[in-house]
């Protein structure tokens, strides 16, 4: 069967909504056509440039019709750079697409008739820059010396940049510190072609709460010049804790190695919400947008009833975050994860809280959940923010079997919570959707989901 459109044909579009990734789709002859930088409700010439069986994809050449909700966008580097997808889109838009995207994925994936859940509005930011608090930032040799940059889209060439209006700017600060004190001591970053030098990425945080500043270099190898080189790292202001992670296998897909070794400085840096304090050690899990952090466990703790809901399973608990903000509230709290490092955080932070309510199980949910089932724990909520590819099978099936009085779920990702939903929808009516914007101009969207046994 001959396909509908060749590559470099040029069609006219119309602008149709906005896919998962951000990108604009328009629709010829019935056939989806992606087109990056494209936005609803535009009319625009499109040259295809990869055809499949099924769709389409397409750069714009011209514009016919623009969006009166189209932007200029703020960063210099969003055409080549792949961290955000819609800065092009005007921030009530964003949150509008982001909304209309969540009801799509729970409709189709689910089954669920939409006007049976009560969706509430959006929880926007108030200033939607400079909100990420984490980065992790590739490096690469240039003929001027080391530099931190982003990956463009679908690829890995890496675009340089030492200011990044998304991420903290202390964050970008210290990151350009970092690569002057690396060039000083010739520390070269890894070339995975050539097989050599030593750095593969700078991580960097810095805590909303006390604007402590974490940095640890992901490396191939220890050489003396890093210890030279931490000596003045933990001199830029801020700095209070410098370590490395040696990771030399380029075919992990993991940033960090199995350890990480403090060099200069304290092992944790302090995070917190009110009075609530957690230490975090560089491998520890925290949400890289404290601002929406804080927002999205009162969120949680708003559908909770603590007369009723006392006993309450954090899964996927990370550093014990949620566990930790709502356990003086609670009778009983256990946290559930899989990474040790978030685990021992999580043990450190209840007792710097002098929690003893609170306990924390290290393992995957689906072999854990079980055994704290047969230790006698029995839930009134269980709460589950799982990663990307959602809830496994064997754990959905363990909800279903074992029904408790509410599920409040904390999602990433639309589609794998739509699929979830589907499963469990036989045993828990969905009661609200809260959507969530944690990552302004990125086509990501965050929601809380409230089921209730039927």
């Amino acid at each position: 069967m001959e396909p509908l459109l060749k590559k470099e044909q040029r069609v006219l579009l119309t602008i149709k909504r906005l896919g998962i990734n951000g990108e604009g789709i328009g629709y010829y002859k019935r056939q989806a056509v992606f087109v990056d930088g494209a936005m609803p409700p535009e009319e625009v010439i499109v040259e295809i440039t990869e055809v499949k069986d099924n769709y389409s994809k397409g750069k714009i050449v011209k514009w016919n019709i623009r969006a009166k909700e189209r932007v200029r966008p703020f960063c210099r580097h969003y055409e080549e750079c792949g961290g955000c997808q819609i800065q092009h889109v005007s921030y009530k838009e964003q949150l509008n697409f982001k909304e209309e995207m969540l009801k799509q994925a729970i409709e189709r994936y689910s089954k669920v008739e939409l006007e049976t859940i009560k969706f509430n509005p959006i929880i926007s930011m108030n200033n939607p820059r400079y909100y990420r608090h984490k980065s992790q930032m590739p490096v690469r040799n240039t003929d001027e010396g080391i530099t931190t940059g982003l990956y463009k889209k679908e690829s890995n060439e890496l675009v340089d940049i030492t200011n990044c209006p998304v991420q903290n700017e202390k964050v970008n600060f210290v990151n350009a510190e970092v690569v002057k004190i690396l060039d000083k001591y010739e520390i070269r970053a890894f070339d995975s072609i050539k097989m050599r030098g030593l750095v593969r990425y700078v991580v960097t945080r810095v805590s909303h709460l006390t604007e402590e500043v974490q940095v640890t270099l992901v490396i191939t190898i220890f050489n003396k010049a890093l210890q030279k080189a931490a000596k003045e790292i933990i001199r830029i202001p801020g700095v209070e804790s410098v370590g490395i992670s040696k990771n030399k296998d380029v075919r992990n897909v993991e940033i960090f190695g199995d350890e990480v070794e403090i060099l200069e400085g304290k092992e944790y840096i302090s995070e917190g919400i009110n009075n609530i304090k957690y230490d975090l050690k560089p491998k520890a899990f925290y949400q890289l947008n404290p601002e929406q952090a804080i927002k999205l466990y009162r969120e949680v703790k708003s559908h909770l009833d603590f007369e009723v809901d006392q006993t309450i399973i954090d899964m996927y608990t990370g550093s014990g975050a949620i566990s930790i903000y709502l356990a003086p509230y609670a009778k009983k709290v256990v946290g559930i994860d899989v990474n040790k490092e978030s685990i021992y955080s999580a043990r450190h932070n209840k007792k710097i809280n002098k929690l003893d309510n609170v306990d924390f199980e290290i393992g995957e949910v689906k072999d854990v959940l079980p055994i704290v089932y047969r230790k006698g724990v029995e839930p009134d909520v269980i709460i589950i923010d799982p990663p990307r590819s959602g809830i496994d099978q064997k754990t959905l099936e363990l909800l279903n079997r074992k029904v408790v009085k509410k599920i409040i779920y904390v999602s990433c990702n639309p589609s794998t919570l739509g699929k979830n939903l589907g499963t469990l929808k036989s045993k828990y009516k969905i009661e609200s959707i809260t959507p969530l914007d944690m990552f302004p101009h990125t086509s990501q969207i965050e929601s809380i989901t409230v089921l209730k046994k039927r």
